[in-house]
């Protein structure tokens, strides 16, 4: 059956390209703005004519009736048909060569008709000589005048072509004769009424002119009519231009005009030049129209001759239409008897397939019958597994919650004690830090299970409203105060800004201030030191449902560092977090304060919606009701002292203000620490943006060593840079520069990478150990972490590399132990040996010198060459000339006086006791033992 289908579609093709083979038609846009009726029609009638004498040419016309801005849109509209060629009258020369340059510049062929443009941006022009039109115009006035007199000239459209043209014609005609002059110049914009109009002023004002020439016979007329009313009509000369049957020539007839010229419309013309430009026939690119005097010589005779023309092109007319339908007739009887052949071939097909197809269907029906049971038991199946899952979640959220709920208990025992020590006045300092970290990350803990409770609470709506009627103002306020103390120590602004004094509104205290507590909270986070943040309270209209009503609304805005689309879609679904970490910030958290807080505002029948453009701050809206429509009875509660709000997260939020505060402390700098006064032998490095754990670390190591700090990569490794560190403690999650690239940036860079890592972090998955260690981490420490496993890690490091110093000091190499530092360390100590290799017979290469060579400061140089191989500069530069001094000895080629010379010793005494030191033997006594050997 298959081989009836391609058949079909040849079959179907093939008559397609006959029907379009048929239409082989060139689209050619008309664009005019002739004000006058006559005139345009009689252009019009002359293109239709002639378009009706070829079959293949189609025309679109468009008038913008005297309105450039309106020619110039309907020029791009023809440009949006796709037409083949472009014939434009254009109203003014300027404004339309724009668009004109536009439609020659795709391409399409343009033929301007009546009057230029300001460019040569076209492809033929046709109309009359406008200035030779204006200079007869000149001789002829000239002439009637006898030499002498006065004219007013009344222009065309200022900025046209054709007015241009023709009034420099007619000045340079009258120039051969002085008496003749234009004492006045008016503008008629064309027409017969503007013509009136200026004619009348013109009398009005006391003028008289012998002559009136106007740029066409419209205005020429018009004028006539005015001085007609002032009764001076026959005072003066008129004269015009155009010659139409119903305008100038019969204004002649009727003695309203002395003389005009005729001015050709040229449509035929333009058909003619068009087809032959389409068709790629010869044609010419200038067409000038041939002029005519026209007075009472020769009126009748061109207005008779008119109308016999005019009579001529009806019937031609006629006849088109009559050939046209027999064409349309013939074409419509061959398109039929194809259409009716196809039809009976497409039926025979379409019987075959219709029994083909119903084969088809049987067999179709047995499969899919078989499907559909398949595929009902997998339906079955995948419900099964859905409900199992849906129980199984349930049953962890469930669990948990419980779970959360159980450590309230031992998390009261703790803060409860913590609060009594914390009330004793002869705690010594440390002691009271400590405790005062305790209960701060107690209350911290205790804030994250209530917010986990109140999520459940809401996911099984079983939180319960207890609203009462508050002043919202004084509530903000007090809301403020709590967060006053973190903006002064952040140097945020931070404002209130209410436009009323007051506003009573039904609400939960509680619910709120756990709502701005989140909203406020965030904000802090993610504004800069120095950047802004504005509560905002007011009463708005708010459309809700099809009315308008009035709410309150808080609005929360700061200047921080925005969100993008994506993340704004997202914002309030439950555990969605923003991840900051490769944009300089990372905050971590549970991903439910937001949706708590639309939760909660929701429960008020309120809104909560936000703002925010990326890089430009976030403003979150809270829209709550006015009254307590909204409210179950049972939710309302008598409230005896409106100005008490007894909070129970105010104390937390208090807490968790300290906690946010020292994220910005400045005290916690990267100045060395030490709890004694003793320097201490190792220098060590503590990376954590938690300032209680960043304490807490500094406590516990600045007993041994001395301890840097830093709150972030970034400000770790400048210092790692600058003071080169014996071994660095990191956290991996961290804002501007996370621990891995950290410890990238130290075991890639050749004056670091001899510096131990240890990682500590709170990811313990085997796959978060393996990233840690492949970016060049020494030891991976997880948190929670025992103080004495991370003072034994830190020492055994430093054992290690005190071992290995201690090895390369008596051996003077690192051969004997398996892997005993690092790729870069072993290639630094290469390049080291072999620029103090290349230098043994310079006596004035020292410490400076190879410094300058390897490209390091001289500091850096002995602290890394220190702290790999426990030796100082000149002594490893010595212990390098030594190894040269024991393989020339081997050699016995050279005296122990030419050893000491060729090894870079000025002195072989000084040579026999740095060797003797160093190997606890003299040169002599090797030679002797290898000689031996």
């Amino acid at each position: 059956m298959k081989r009836y289908i391609p058949l079909a579609f040849l079959f179907t093709i093939s008559l397609t390209g006959i029907l379009h083979a048929q239409k082989s038609t060139y689209t050619i846009g008309f664009s005019q703005c002739v004000r006058e009726d006559f005139w345009r029609e009689t252009m019009e009638r002359e293109m239709e004519i002639e378009v009706s004498l070829y079959p293949e040419l189609e025309l679109i016309k468009r008038d913008a009736g005297g309105n450039s801005l309106q020619q110039i849109e309907d020029v791009k509209e023809l440009l949006k048909m796709g037409i083949d060629l472009l014939i434009i009258s254009p109203n003014e020369s300027a404004p339309l060569t724009p668009v004109v340059e536009e439609v020659f510049g795709k391409g399409i062929p343009v033929v301007v008709i009546d009057r230029q443009i300001s460019s040569d941006a076209w492809t033929a022009f046709i109309g009359a000589d406008n200035y030779e039109i204006g200079f007869q115009a000149g001789q002829y006035a000239a002439s009637i005048l006898a030499g002498t007199g006065s004219i007013l000239e009344i222009a065309g459209l200022k900025g046209s072509s054709p007015a241009m043209a023709r009034h420099n014609g007619f000045v340079d005609a009258i120039e051969a004769f002085p008496d003749v002059r234009i004492d006045h110049f008016l503008t008629g914009e064309w027409n017969w009424a503007e013509g009136k109009q200026v004619m009348d002023s013109a009398l009005s004002e006391g003028i008289r002119p012998d002559l009136v020439f106007s740029h066409n016979d419209f205005m020429a007329a018009g004028a006539y009519e005015a001085s007609l009313k002032h009764g001076v009509a026959d005072d003066f000369f008129f004269i015009g231009i155009d010659g139409m049957a119903e305008g100038g020539i019969q204004y002649v007839i009727d003695g309203k005009l002395d003389a005009t010229w005729l001015y050709p419309t040229g449509g035929d013309k333009a058909i003619d030049v068009a087809r032959r430009i389409l068709l790629k026939l010869p044609y010419d690119r200038v067409n000038n129209l041939q002029t005519l005097l026209i007075d009472q010589r020769n009126a009748n005779t061109l207005k008779l001759q008119n109308q016999q023309l005019l009579s001529l092109q009806q019937k031609i007319a006629q006849q088109r239409d009559i050939a046209g339908s027999y064409r349309e007739q013939i074409s419509n009887l061959r398109v039929g008897a194809m259409v009716i052949s196809a039809f009976t071939i497409l039926v025979i097909l379409l019987i075959l397939l219709v029994i083909r197809a119903y084969r088809g269907k049987q067999k179709a029906n047995k499969v899919l019958e078989a499907q559909n049971i398949e595929i009902e038991k997998q339906n079955e199946k995948l419900q099964r597994i859905s409900e199992q899952l849906e129980i199984a979640t349930q049953q962890k959220l469930r669990f948990f919650t419980n779970i959360s709920h159980e450590f309230r208990t031992p998390l009261t025992l703790m803060t409860g004690p913590l609060e009594s020590l914390l009330q004793q006045h002869d705690l010594v300092d440390e002691k009271r830090h400590q405790l005062e970290m305790i209960y701060r990350n107690a209350l911290r803990l205790l804030r994250l299970i209530n917010q986990i409770m109140d999520f459940r609470k809401l996911e099984n709506d079983k939180m319960v409203l207890h609203a009462g009627q508050y002043d919202m103002v004084k509530f903000l306020m007090r809301i403020k105060e709590n967060f006053d103390p973190l903006a002064e120590k952040k140097r945020i602004h931070f404002t209130l800004e209410c436009s009323v004094d007051s506003q009573e509104l039904w609400f939960d205290p509680d619910k709120m201030d756990k709502v701005m507590f989140n909203l406020l909270s965030n904000a802090f986070k993610f504004t800069h030191e120095g950047g802004m943040i504005t509560i905002g309270f007011g009463t708005r209209d708010k459309e809700i449902g099809n009315e308008k009503k009035q709410v309150a609304e808080i609005t929360v805005t700061d200047d921080g560092r925005g969100m993008s689309e994506e993340h704004i879609k997202n914002i309030f679904e439950r555990f969605y977090q923003i991840e900051q970490q490769r944009e300089g910030n990372y905050f971590p958290g549970t991903g439910l304060g937001l949706s708590l807080s639309k939760g909660l505002i929701e429960l008020h029948s309120g809104t909560i919606d936000v703002s925010s453009s990326k890089g430009e701050g976030t403003v979150f809206y809270v829209c709550l009701p006015l009254g307590d429509a909204y409210l179950k009875e049972e939710e309302k509660v008598l409230v005896t002292d409106p100005d008490h709000f007894d909070l129970e997260s105010f104390q937390l939020i208090s807490e968790e203000l300290g906690y946010f505060t020292e994220l910005s402390d400045p005290e916690v700098s990267t100045q060395a620490v030490s709890t004694s006064s003793t320097k201490r032998e190792y220098l060590i490095l503590i990376v954590e943006d938690n300032p209680d754990l960043l304490n807490y670390m500094r406590e516990i190591l600045a007993t041994n060593y001395e301890v840097l700090t830093a709150k972030d990569g970034k400000e770790a490794w400048e210092t790692v840079q600058r003071d080169l560190p014996d071994i660095v403690v990191s956290d991996v999650m961290m804002p501007f520069m996370d621990g891995l690239e950290l410890t990238q940036h130290i075991k890639g860079d050749m004056r670091t990478c001899h510096i131990p890592v240890i990682m500590l972090t709170a990811k313990t998955s085997i796959e978060n150990k393996l990233e840690g260690l492949e970016a060049g981490a020494d030891s991976y420490i997880p948190k929670p972490f025992n103080e004495r496993h991370l003072l034994v890690r830190v020492r055994k490091l430093l054992e290690m590399r005190k071992v290995l110093g201690d090895h390369f000091r008596e051996y003077l190499s690192f051969e004997a132990i398996e892997n005993p530092v690092g790729h870069m360390d072993q290639r630094f100590l290469e390049r080291t040996s072999r620029s103090i290799s290349d230098h043994l017979q310079d006596l004035e290469f020292g410490v400076e010198e190879l410094s300058r060579e390897i490209g390091m400061s001289r500091v850096h140089l002995y602290r890394k060459i220190k702290q790999i191989t426990g030796m100082s500069v000149s002594e490893y530069i010595r212990s390098v000339k030594l190894m040269h001094a024991k393989g020339l000895i081997r050699k016995r080629e050279m005296s122990i006086s030419e050893v000491a010379y060729a090894s870079g010793f000025a002195n072989p005494s000084y040579f026999t006791k740095c060797f003797r030191d160093q190997f606890d033997q003299s040169p002599s006594d090797y030679l002797a033992q290898f000689g031996n050997e």
